[in-house]
């Protein structure tokens, strides 16, 4: 670049607005009055000048400082030459936030100087090192320019230090409207500033001595190699000034480009954390990614996360719930699972176990022993536990599927029976005959010091107590923890008119409800009568609880949801047609389920009491309801002697087991892996969907 062009980038440098000034000569006859000039206000020709920007004499027009602006009387203002009005709409208008910068009194007498003094101001050679005087240096002139008057604003000091332009005037010309002058992208003022700041910065680190005259030259090249002062100015990287969204792109391109393997720098233990988040199906996955993220992804501690988040019970409700069943997640160790367990292999098992579940294909086992119609049952991981007409109440072994005990009075000691056997499901696979009447039978008969004399129609247990209700209009409260298993009756609960008909515990109350149309609240520690719930106008066949909260089930067709605390009916569920008989109250204490004689099953919400959907029709009175919310089923037993399973959520059933009993389904509960039910015809009944599934034992605590 030579030293011509850098003499264009300044003579070029636009005013406050185009053709905002006229020509100075017009000035100077009409004002009588002229302006010391210095060489950086006026210029020698130059070839390489367009056309346009030359006077009639081949020179160019006069440009004069832009940092101040006369106010022209209506009677001396002249309209601007074409040259220079054709001149300013060539030019950016973002151009003047550089200009105005290197039109200050300090550059005007540095570059100035600079220019008198080399001589070459026209020249298309730039001068030599030796040739440059030092840009820091004052030009004689400065004190001339500092002390005249000038046309176009203040002067002196005050002009020194105030260089911003006056007020424009009101008699400013205005554009016409086809002289439209094009506006500069976007970003361009940005850039502008941000090089106008840089020139001042190398300004006065020159000044200061701390960049050379070189320097300074090299970066005034730098700025007029652009074919236009305001196309690119400055290429700062590190501000992002000039630079493209392309070469951003592509930047961020090369960085995608750059892949590694996490697992190679992550240390292990972080890795195992990231992969316990997984589902899952992306666990597999990621399995197969490399022997390191195998060996990661495999690991007992990334599947135990995957394994108790899909699977582990949750507990909302405190107290907690009566768990029904086992959980099916493994063993455990003070109250935390233990160690050393395959937890991969737990998680396939319970897979397996639910698909199974949707594919509709139990085994069955039939436990055999009582004499009447078993009205109700309970289990866990090791025992069931069931109540029957016969006035008994019987334990069964989960493991070896045998009778454990029999407990009831002195009348109540079962004899052989000459009845025929009865029919069993083809997919039967255990189904051990009766010991009653035989020795062994004989010796697990246990008559303990306080017995039912009548039909045992409810019951329920946790792991210190156990409660039965019957239809001799009483509660026993039972020890669970007495050595050998030997039952021990704790009290007896009084007060009910007619049959117990359920029963329900957990660490703080004992609820019975009865063929009285009334449900008494009982406190578990002291076994003190606490009130007394009335409302229903039939029998209550049917009651859960949860925490604070106990929904209720009538023959007179509502069900009803209650404090405890005070005792008051929050809400009412009625059926579409008939009583109920049975009900389900969800572990999060946000559904409330309900069966009866209208045969159908009922989903409605705790909090606002609407009817969401119902279930399929059963074919007859919905005896029992049983509701597994983590694993999302509903097994409902029916007169029907049918056991269906529907989808929580939707209602829809899937699995439908008919005729597996012969008389009515009294009682139907589940768990992860089985359905217990208790029927008419004197059997317990158990649909085992991890019979066949290896590794099973895994699951179980």
């Amino acid at each position: 670049m030579t030293r011509s062009h850098r003499s264009s980038l300044l003579t070029l440098r636009p005013r406050t607005a185009p053709n905002s000034r006229p020509d100075d000569a017009q000035v100077e006859s009409q004002t009588g009055l002229a302006m010391k000039r210095t060489a950086s206000q006026t210029f020698s020709p130059v070839s390489s000048y367009p056309g346009d920007m030359r006077g009639p004499d081949g020179s160019l027009d006069a440009v004069l400082e832009g940092s101040s602006v006369v106010a022209y009387s209506q009677s001396t203002y002249l309209p601007p030459s074409s040259s220079l009005s054709r001149a300013g709409q060539s030019v950016k208008s973002s151009c003047k936030h550089i200009c105005r910068r290197l039109s200050t009194s300090a550059r005007r007498s540095s570059v100035g100087g600079v220019a008198a003094q080399s001589g070459h101001v026209g020249d298309n050679t730039r001068p030599s090192a030796s040739q440059r005087p030092k840009l820091n240096s004052r030009h004689q002139e400065d004190s001339a320019l500092e002390d005249t008057p000038t046309l176009d604003g203040p002067s002196g000091e005050y002009a020194r230090y105030n260089p911003s332009p006056a007020p424009i005037p009101a008699q400013y010309p205005q554009y016409h409207p086809l002289e439209t002058v094009a506006l500069p992208p976007p970003g361009h003022a940005a850039r502008a500033a941000a090089a106008a700041a840089n020139y001042e910065r190398l300004h006065r680190q020159q000044h200061q001595g701390e960049v050379s005259p070189s320097s300074f030259w090299s970066y005034l090249d730098s700025i007029a190699s652009y074919g236009s002062p305001m196309d690119e100015v400055l290429k700062d990287n590190e501000s992002g000034v000039g630079m493209s969204c392309t070469e951003l792109v592509e930047e961020e391109d090369e960085e995608l480009e750059k892949k590694f393997d996490p697992a190679s720098v992550l240390p292990a233990e972080i890795m195992t954390v990231v992969l316990s988040y997984l589902d899952a199906p992306s666990l597999i996955r990621a399995e197969c990614v490399s022997r390191t993220w195998h060996e990661t992804a495999s690991s007992n501690h990334v599947w135990k996360h995957v394994f108790l988040r899909r699977f582990k019970p949750d507990v909302p409700i405190s107290p907690p719930p009566i768990m029904m069943g086992g959980a099916g997640i493994g063993k455990e160790m003070n109250g935390k699972p233990a160690p050393g367990q395959d937890w991969k292999r737990m998680y396939q098992v319970r897979m397996t176990i639910d698909r199974r579940w949707k594919g509709c294909s139990p085994s069955a086992i039939y436990l055999n022993g009582h004499t009447d119609s078993v009205y109700c049952c309970q289990f866990d991981e090791n025992k069931v536990i069931t109540g029957s007409r016969d006035r008994t109440i019987r334990v069964w072994d989960l493991k070896t599927y045998r009778c454990t005990k029999v407990i009831g009075g002195p009348t109540h000691r079962p004899v052989a029976s000459e009845s025929q056997e009865l029919k069993t499901h083809p997919e039967t696979v255990v189904s051990n005959p009766s010991l009653n009447g035989t020795p062994e039978g004989n010796a697990i008969f246990y008559m303990p010091s306080d017995y039912h004399d009548q039909s045992i129609l409810c019951l329920q247990f946790d792991d210190t107590l156990m409660v039965t209700g019957s239809s001799d209009h009483t509660c026993i409260v039972w020890d669970m923890t007495s050595p050998n298993q030997n039952y021990q009756p704790l009290t007896r609960l009084q007060g009910h008119q007619a049959g117990v008909l359920d029963v329900a515990l957990d660490s703080q109350h004992i609820i019975s409800c009865s063929k009285d149309a009334t449900i008494m609240v009982w406190d578990r520690k002291t076994f003190k009568h606490i009130r007394t719930l009335t409302g229903h106008r039939g029998p209550v066949n049917a009651v859960q609880l949860r925490g604070n909260l106990l929904v209720s089930a009538s023959g007179d067709g509502v069900a009803k949801l209650w404090n405890l605390s005070t005792g008051a009916c929050i809400k009412e569920f009625p059926s579409q047609d008939r009583g109920l008989a049975a009900v389900e109250f969800s572990s999060d204490a946000k559904y409330v389920l309900a069966g009866g004689n209208d045969r159908v099953v009922y989903k409605f919400d705790a909090h606002t009491g609407n009817l969401l959907h119902t279930s399929v029709e059963h074919g007859s009175l919905v005896r029992s309801l049983f509701l597994d919310a983590k694993n999302g089923r509903v097994v409902s037993g029916s007169y029907d002697q049918s056991i269906r399973v529907a989808d929580f959520a939707s209602g829809e059933v899937y699995g439908v087991y008919e005729d597996w009993t012969t008389s009515w389904i009294l009682s139907a509960k589940s768990d992860y892996r089985r359905v217990v039910a208790t029927s008419q015809d004197g059997r317990a009944l158990i649909l085992d969907f991890g019979w066949r599934v290896e590794g099973k034992e895994l699951l179980e605590r």
